[in-house]
């Protein structure tokens, strides 16, 4: 009767939460938080996607950004890191970044029509870091090129 217990434990825990739930296998990625302050000293609180998974998810298949929130991608490499708006569901204003200076800006990008494949979009000069934001924002918070941002991580 013990034997037939621990049996039972062990199975329970060990095989139920990988075979008997959809829920284990599920893409949930859990993002750190950092604030990003511009020139002028708005704030815009942003989720980190700093490793190769959260960059590829980025904020696909969400239905819209937390009010104010924005997505800071950090790259480990300067580069022209190019963008796709592959699974989005809403508009965004890109902003790429060569360590705290912004280097390109595009606004009120529109996400791809249903069955069309997105183009990639490619700044014109390298950088290590994008701010993805809710289209209109950067207007709204007045950010151009060659302005500088701080980042606390």
């Amino acid at each position: 009767m013990r034997h037939f217990f621990f049996c039972t434990i062990f199975i329970y825990f060990w095989f139920v939460p990988f075979f008997g739930s959809n829920f284990a296998f599920a893409e949930v990625q859990d993002y750190a938080h950092a604030i990003v302050t511009t020139s002028t000293g708005k704030k815009i609180s942003v989720e980190v996607a700093d490793t190769v998974e959260k960059r590829s998810l980025g904020l696909g298949k969400r239905s819209g950004l937390e009010n104010g929130w924005g997505m800071l991608f950090v790259f480990e490499k300067r580069k022209q890191h190019g963008f796709w708006m592959k699974d989005m569901q809403f508009p965004l204003d890109i902003i790429w970044l060569d360590n705290h200076r912004i280097a390109h800006i595009l606004r009120n990008v529109q996400p791809a029509k249903s069955g069309v494949i997105p183009p990639v979009m490619t700044p014109p000069v390298a950088g290590n870091f994008v701010l993805e934001i809710d289209a209109g924002r950067a207007d709204e918070l007045k950010l151009q090129v060659g302005q500088r941002l701080k980042y606390q991580f």
